[in-house]
């Protein structure tokens, strides 16, 4: 391994970061086509919230929350240029229609994400989806991966308790500190009640012993607080981390060089000190965000590119392009999933309408590519080969 001290900060030079997104393309989704092990399903449990995150574009909403939708086709969701949201959280009968959907899959694998809103706040479906996934006839002993994203607030050592028998991994949206959730705002809550839940959940989580990661995200704002994030997951006990930047905002030229420098000294900190800690950055090997190439059913069964969920309230033409059909008329989960070429075409399409729209979107795309570019040029000047150190 290379002297540590010797290795200062690269940025990547522009057309540097335009090849690189333009092999990415190419190579396509990991986890789309003939090679892919793994097909992959996630579930929009509810569309309610214990918070309102700055960085958050998902269409989160009250009202409905509780009532069971029917499940069926909402004609006045599409009926408008800018398509709505449906009313409601999703139903125990739609929830086992799309875990059947999944097991009609090819697939050697599957897996399956607890999505929404927050699903703790719809926890009797999230344990009926666990179980009848793990227990389904088609399943046929493939393994299953069960992933479940969650904001910690409504976490209890009886719940985590309750699903360790199914090997879920649990990926926590946690942002640090006090000062570090100042994205993360109390909505049903007091903010101050949301942090302390969140903090709170750590222990419970730690003295569970299930395996769980921290996933945090950094809007542009806080582009140069990658290293802050990273000490304090290490001093709070977090076993494992994944760093994100924020997609769907802007990120100016000295915010997206403040994030790669961060980023960069972050991974050459956990390279001198890599022992007791999973620094999943990396792997690296997702899709360039803020394409993605995983499926994800909605509350009222439509399915869509998971894209047209994140970005509902940021990019909400895209619902239309990114729809792949409904549950109600979908037999084969086979070819639900486009490639990363099929979505830039859809993406360019629902967004022609507004080029500074695109923009925003490309530029999202370019700095996940200067990401993999960081990520691949610091383990090469290390020496380091596979997943990266302690892997």
């Amino acid at each position: 391994m290379s002297n540590l001290t010797d290795l200062s900060p690269v940025i990547p030079r522009p057309e540097h970061v335009d090849r690189r997104l333009a092999q990415l393309m190419r190579r396509g989704s990991a986890n789309v086509g003939q090679s892919a092990q793994m097909d992959r399903l996630m579930m929009m449990l509810t569309r309610s919230c214990d918070l309102r995150c700055a960085y958050c574009f998902v269409g989160l909403s009250e009202d409905g929350y509780g009532e069971a939708h029917d499940g069926h086709a909402d004609p006045t969701v599409f009926a408008q240029a800018t398509p709505g949201m449906p009313r409601g959280d999703m139903s125990s009968e739609t929830l086992r229609r799309a875990i059947d959907l999944l097991m009609r899959s090819e697939r050697p694998e599957l897996g399956l994400q607890m999505f929404g809103g927050e699903p703790t706040r719809r926890w009797e479906q999230v344990v009926e989806l666990i179980e009848y996934a793990w227990n389904h006839p088609d399943r046929r002993a493939r393994p299953i991966e069960l992933l479940f994203t969650t904001n910690g607030v409504n976490l209890t050592a009886e719940r985590i308790e309750r699903l360790k028998p199914y090997s879920v991994l649990w990926q926590f949206s946690l942002d640090g500190d006090e000062r570090g959730s100042r994205f993360r705002r109390g909505h049903l809550l007091p903010h101050d009640t949301a942090v302390d839940r969140m903090q709170n959940s750590i222990r419970v989580l730690n003295e569970s012993g299930v395996r769980w990661f921290m996933n945090s995200t950094l809007p542009p704002a806080a582009g140069g607080e990658v290293m802050t994030r990273y000490r304090w997951a290490r001093e709070a006990g977090v076993p494992a981390m994944q760093m994100n930047y924020a997609t769907g905002m802007t990120w100016s030229d000295a915010q997206s060089d403040a994030y790669l420098i961060g980023l960069q000294e972050m991974l050459l900190d956990h390279a001198k000190r890599p022992d007791g800690f999973d620094l999943f950055n990396w792997r690296n090997n997702a899709d360039p965000a803020p394409l993605c190439a995983d499926v994800i059913c909605d509350v009222d069964g439509t399915l869509y590119q998971c894209g047209a969920i994140f970005h509902e309230r940021r990019f909400p033409e895209l619902k239309k392009v990114y729809r792949r059909g409904h549950l109600d008329d979908t037999p084969a989960f086979g070819g639900l999933r486009l490639t990363l070429d099929e979505l830039w075409a859809a993406t360019e399409a629902g967004l022609a309408y507004d080029a500074d729209e695109l923009r925003v979107f490309e530029e999202g795309m370019r700095l996940g590519a200067a990401v993999d570019l960081v990520v691949q040029v610091t383990k090469r000047r290390l020496g380091i080969q596979g997943g990266g150190p302690g892997m």
